[in-house]
């Protein structure tokens, strides 16, 4: 089985069209040992929120986890990417995309991108929520990559006896 972390995360006020930075992360563990990674990062998205990138850290990593061919546990710390994945996505398709309140559902750009993998009949993964910034080393990672912070995610690398490849 394979476990991949996933976090985004915004610099600056966390609204929409305000002047925000943000990124995400995604953490593959190769082995059970959770000694080797593999990782993905994408920094300096303009004029987003931390739902938007919390929800394109969970489509880089359910992209990665689709092309495998065993079984995938996918956490994140966001429990908007999660219960919008878990949840209510189906619920938004059956209404037209509109939510509780009959209005568009927010983010469908990439809504609709995460509904390509919530709609698979027999899918290789899993999507579950975690706590954040509580030590776990994999969603600490997937924080440190979101946020651009390469000497922590280093350190936590060392500390852990990681070794990790792009």
């Amino acid at each position: 089985m394979k476990i991949f972390y996933c976090d985004g995360s915004t610099r600056g006020k966390n609204q929409r069209g305000a002047d925000n930075i943000g990124g995400f992360g995604v953490v593959q563990f190769y082995d059970e040992d959770e000694n080797h990674i593999e990782w993905t990062a994408q920094e300096e998205s303009e004029c987003t929120t931390n739902n938007r990138e919390e929800l394109k850290a969970l489509i880089a990593a359910l992209e990665r986890a689709s092309a495998l061919n065993e079984k995938c546990v996918i956490y994140c710390d966001s429990a908007y990417a999660v219960n919008s994945f878990n949840v209510w996505i189906h619920s938004w398709a059956s209404n037209n995309w509109k939510n509780s309140k009959k209005q568009t559902v927010e983010n469908l750009d990439l809504i609709l991108e995460l509904w390509e993998y919530a709609k698979q009949e027999w899918p290789n993964y899993s999507v579950e929520k975690t706590e954040g910034h509580i030590g776990i080393i994999g969603n600490e990672l997937a924080d440190c990559l979101a946020r651009d912070a390469w000497a922590k995610f280093n350190i936590i690398l060392m500390e852990n006896g990681i070794s990790c490849a792009v």
